[in-house]
């Protein structure tokens, strides 16, 4: 089972319990590790859903303010009762689970994860070159490249104190424009990547044996960030939110 249908099936129900699907799960560190994340958020919903109390004497105050017509009878009376205390209830579990924060998290769609392995692949075919000897990138070459994406740099101050080792435009999406920025991070090379396309369902997670990040919607389009495992990745994504904006 490759990466991306164990991702289909692990997000739409991560209690699965297809011979198939479990054994995909323990294939890598990774995959077990998403269907731990999803099962354990899963039992929080669960839970939230199973604290939330119904309020006393709930089911006597709707069937006190039901008001039947004279010609009704109690057996055509049953129905509408239990349909409002139905109503009733989901307003109270729907109530609980908008006051828990964190407890639901949108999930990327098939588009999303699809993009997910493009990006994977992107930087697969470029890693080659991260660490080509040559000198840094300049500001004028990094705006240009951001240009062309559709962007432009509001802020170069803090482009300037990072070691840019080149700036290219990329075409991960199909239909799409982008830039691919690669500088020096702690544990290697990290890719910042600004693509104008459409942005996706959600924040989610880089998963990759070897490298990590994130794909973040961006106004326009998306923001994506990709180092090696281990690699502190919030500073770049806090980089590029405050230097970069959309032109188009």
């Amino acid at each position: 089972m490759d990466d991306l249908k164990f991702r289909r099936l692990v997000f739409a129900n991560p209690q699965n319990q297809d011979p198939d699907f479990l054994a995909a799960a323990q294939t890598s560190p990774e995959r077990a590790q998403l269907l731990l994340q999803l099962q354990a958020l899963d039992a929080r919903v669960s839970a939230a859903v199973h604290s939330v109390p119904v309020p006393s004497g709930l089911k006597a105050r709707l069937m006190a303010r039901e008001e039947p017509a004279a010609n009704d009878t109690i057996v055509a009376k049953k129905p509408k009762t239990k349909r409002y205390i139905a109503v009733a209830a989901s307003l109270v579990v729907a109530i609980g689970l908008i006051i828990s924060p964190g407890l639901i998290t949108a999930r990327p769609s098939a588009s999303d994860l699809k993009f997910h392995d493009e990006v994977i692949g992107h930087v697969y075919r470029e890693v080659a070159r991260y660490d080509t000897k040559r000198e840094d990138a300049s500001i004028v070459q990094i705006n240009s490249v951001l240009e062309e994406a559709g962007g432009h740099l509001r802020d170069v101050e803090r482009i300037k104190q990072m070691h840019i080792k080149f700036a290219n435009g990329c075409n991960i999406a199909a239909n799409s424009k982008g830039a691919h920025i690669v500088l020096d991070g702690e544990k290697g090379s990290v890719s910042v990547m600004v693509v104008h396309n459409s942005p996706v369902t959600t924040t989610f997670n880089v998963n990759d044996s070897r490298f990590a990040g994130k794909i973040i919607p961006f106004g326009e389009g998306n923001l994506i960030i990709v180092g090696e495992k281990d690699e502190p990745l919030a500073k770049y994504e806090s980089m590029i939110a405050d230097a970069f904006e959309w032109s188009i």
